[in-house]
């Protein structure tokens, strides 16, 4: 039994060094697209000039500062594009590490960059699954790239919105409850908004246009809050809201997701936005 133990010790030390001083970790793009699948499918960055979008399924806020964190300390993009939506802040994303339906994808995302012990007290973390992740990762060979927290653009022109109550109910209720909103979630954008501007990095937020079933189903309370941080953050950042604008079912992968085609209109009306306001920046 020692034999094996002291090769996997040996194996997680060696990838821990890798991974720890692991560095250019992006393309040399002067765009950063960052967020969860809504920027992933709905930000094209073949559009996009000197666009990269490294944006990953589910990624609550916390995962994506400590990824911003991680990215800027050798590579500095001239502006950051993330995903800002009224899901991104409601209290579902709080149950991302320790519900079993997210928590192994979220931690083989983080391993190498998480930040466990700064999370809130309120933020439950399933230790066994995180360590048998870590086991998988790390055990077995020294890896060269530990980055899975590197996303990138990802979609197809399949059509089917009947998911509006799936995807609400997963987004705005948990065990049958309504939820609210996440302060965890809130005080992590803000401090993504604030590390760009730390590191002089223009910032824009982004939704796409979902389907007006799904719209429909948003709890007031997080609607309300999340206009209420529109208000607080267009003071600073660019913002391209389109979350009840109207696009043909035939342009929206599901209830909450742009397909193909739709990521392409999307990504050129915000080509366009931002194109007609240079001379205001």
């Amino acid at each position: 039994m020692l034999i094996p133990v002291v090769y996997f010790a040996v194996m997680m030390t060696t990838n821990y060094f890798i991974y720890n001083s692991q560095q250019n970790l992006v393309k040399n793009k002067h765009i950063l697209i960052i967020g969860d699948s809504h920027p992933q499918r709905s930000l094209n960055p073949e559009y996009m000039s000197g666009a990269q979008n490294i944006s990953q399924p589910a990624e609550p806020y916390f995962i994506t500062f400590w990824k911003l964190k991680k990215i800027t300390q050798s590579y500095t993009p001239d502006t950051l594009i993330i995903g800002f939506a009224p899901h991104n802040i409601s209290e579902f994303n709080d149950f991302k590490l320790s519900d079993g339906f997210w928590s192994a994808h979220q931690f083989k995302m983080c391993y190498s960059i998480e930040e466990f012990k700064n999370l809130p007290k309120n933020i439950f973390i399933d230790y066994k699954t995180f360590y048998k992740v870590l086991w998988k990762q790390t055990a077995f060979y020294p890896k060269r790239n530990h980055a899975n927290y590197i996303g990138g653009y990802t979609n197809n022109t399949k059509s089917n919105v009947k998911d509006w109550e799936i995807a609400s109910n997963r987004h705005f209720y948990y065990n049958g409850n309504n939820l609210g909103v996440s302060e965890v979630a809130v005080n992590y954008l803000d401090s993504i908004v604030s590390l760009a501007k730390s590191k002089k990095i223009k910032t824009v937020m982004v939704n796409n246009p979902v389907h007006e079933k799904y719209l429909e189903k948003i709890p007031p309370k997080i609607m309300k809050r999340y206009d209420q941080l529109k208000e607080k953050y267009k003071t600073s950042v660019i913002m391209f809201d389109k979350t009840t604008d109207k696009y043909p079912d035939s342009l929206l992968l599901n209830a909450d997701h742009l397909n193909e085609y739709g990521a392409k209109r999307f990504t050129n009306e915000l080509n366009d936005y931002i194109n007609s306001i240079k001379n205001n920046l």
